[in-house]
């Protein structure tokens, strides 16, 4: 078969060794005695045909790349060029994907405008992938106030990033509560202190001010002494309140709090300007650090990203549970939750249930049962279910033998006294052994709580009964009075 695609001059740095290595690549004039000159040879370049082997393709793409002009560029050039490819034109705002998530998005294309949920696939990876950490060297990042699960954002943002990547960032505005707590500021300022090539930071504090109370003397700054490692070697700081809200410039009490910020922001920049003299810090609190990794709640924070176990500090931390969790990790960067078993070890059902609907008559083994219409799902957390995996379904009360699952019981029969079957399941309730915690308690408040149930609608049904035989009496004495009357003969 005659290969009729161009030749190309050929790569310097590209050797062929076999055919098998190259594709086939016959010229027409040896195709006929199967013979090719060593000057056809030299003339040929290898050439994605057949993709049997790697050695072709990767062959392949490295003379490519050698043709690229765009590769022959000075490197000064080059470096120009990549960083206008990744600079954001507006200050990027990391926002969360997902809940326990260690990935971000900054792009409002990637938001459904009609149901508001995070689309992944919705926009092309970005070229900030590709070029890594120059990414976050020319582009300023800006995290808004609030805490997300009781941790600030720019301190999940930095556990989420790789060291790299953390280190490589340039330039940060924070927008900062004034009721934060000295932990969290701890937190905040640590995770500053770890971004080492910081060169830029602006710090900003709400204006509705009104609730807080405006601390007097800047060591009062929750994360005082973290901010001080904070701000050093930086090039430039800044530090203040935004404008007053027009909601509140009404307010006498709002602007005369809002000037004592004013003049406690200015008093605590200037000693955080006189810090920044000194030489950036090459380390940070490892145990403020570790906290914040723990506060985020990450399935995988930063350093769990990295490959080949190449993690800052002396000893790797990472277990075979975490090199585990990476193979298992979603796109959206979680890890997908175990899923709980049906029934337990005895074959009693282990998931929880928060409802019986109906019982009916059934038979196992050629004994009388009940069973019941339960809905309920996978624990979720403590006795509750997630609303995306709740199910009905028809389970029989010998399966039914948790605590939880005797409480609903005991609820259906208390609402509904005439349903099918208390007595048969206080029956066997009463032949399992089983031990519910070490002194039986459950077992005993349950099976007590339904004979109360059934003792209750024994009795209604006597009272009733008695009510509806004086009924019946009456209506028999009332009747014979009836006909007593009607016997008598009429006068005259």
């Amino acid at each position: 078969m005659v290969n009729k695609r161009a030749t190309r001059p050929p790569a310097s740095n590209v050797k062929t060794t076999s055919k098998k290595a190259m594709g086939s690549v016959v010229s027409p004039a040896s195709a006929s005695t199967g013979e090719e000159s060593s000057s056809s040879l030299a003339t040929r370049v290898p050439e994605a045909t057949n993709m049997d082997e790697p050695a072709q393709a990767t062959n392949f793409v490295v003379y490519e790349n050698s043709e690229s002009g765009l590769l022959k560029l000075p490197t000064e050039v080059k470096q120009r060029i990549w960083s206008l490819a990744v600079t954001v034109e507006d200050p990027v705002v990391p926002q969360q994907i997902r809940d326990k998530s260690n990935k971000f998005i900054w792009s409002k294309d990637q938001i459904n405008k009609k149901t508001h949920a995070i689309e992944i696939g919705a926009v092309p990876q970005l070229t900030a992938v590709q070029l890594g950490r120059l990414f976050y060297t020319v582009n300023e990042f800006h995290f808004e106030s609030g805490r997300h699960r009781g941790q600030s954002p720019v301190s999940t943002y930095l556990v989420a990033i790789t060291e790299p990547r953390r280190k490589a960032i340039r330039n940060i505005k924070v927008k900062l509560q004034q009721q934060m707590s000295k932990s969290n500021g701890a937190q905040l300022f640590t995770m500053i202190t770890a971004c080492q090539g910081l060169q830029s930071l602006k710090l900003e504090f709400y204006s509705y001010w009104l609730g807080g109370i405006v601390p007097s003397t800047p060591d009062q700054l929750p994360g005082y002494k973290e901010c001080l490692v904070a701000v050093q070697g930086l090039k430039s700081f800044s530090l203040g309140v935004e404008d007053l809200a027009p909601a509140y410039s009404s307010h006498a009490y709002g602007q005369a709090q809002h000037e004592r910020a004013k003049k406690f922001c200015k008093e605590l920049e200037l000693l955080l300007k006189e810090r920044m003299k000194l030489t950036r810090s090459k380390t940070y609190n490892l145990t403020k650090f570790r906290q914040a990794q723990i506060d985020a709640q990450l399935d995988v924070h930063g350093e769990g990203r990295l490959s080949d176990d190449k993690k800052p500090g002396l000893v790797s931390s990472r277990t075979r549970q975490q090199a585990r969790n990476l193979d298992n990790m979603t796109a959206d960067g979680t890890i997908p939750g175990r899923e709980s078993p049906k029934y337990d070890l005895n074959g009693d059902l282990a998931w929880n249930v928060f409802a019986v609907e109906q019982s009916k008559e059934a038979v196992l083994d050629g004994i009388q049962s009940v069973e019941f219409l339960v809905k309920g799902g996978p624990p979720y957390y403590k006795y509750h279910v997630h609303p995306d995996k709740e199910e009905k379904f028809w389970e029989d009360v010998t399966l039914l033998n948790s605590s939880n699952c005797r409480h609903r019981i005991n609820d259906f029969y208390e609402k509904n006294p005439k349903a099918y079957g208390a007595q048969i399941v206080l029956g066997i309730w009463k032949l399992r052994k089983d031990d519910f915690d070490s002194d039986n308690k459950i077992k005993a408040q349950t099976e007590k709580r339904l004979q109360g149930t059934i003792d209750r609608q024994a009795k209604a049904e006597q009272k009733q009964a008695a009510e509806a035989a004086k009924a019946a009496k009456a209506d028999k004495k009332a009747l014979k009075a009836l006909k007593m009357k009607n016997a008598k003969p009429s006068k005259g």
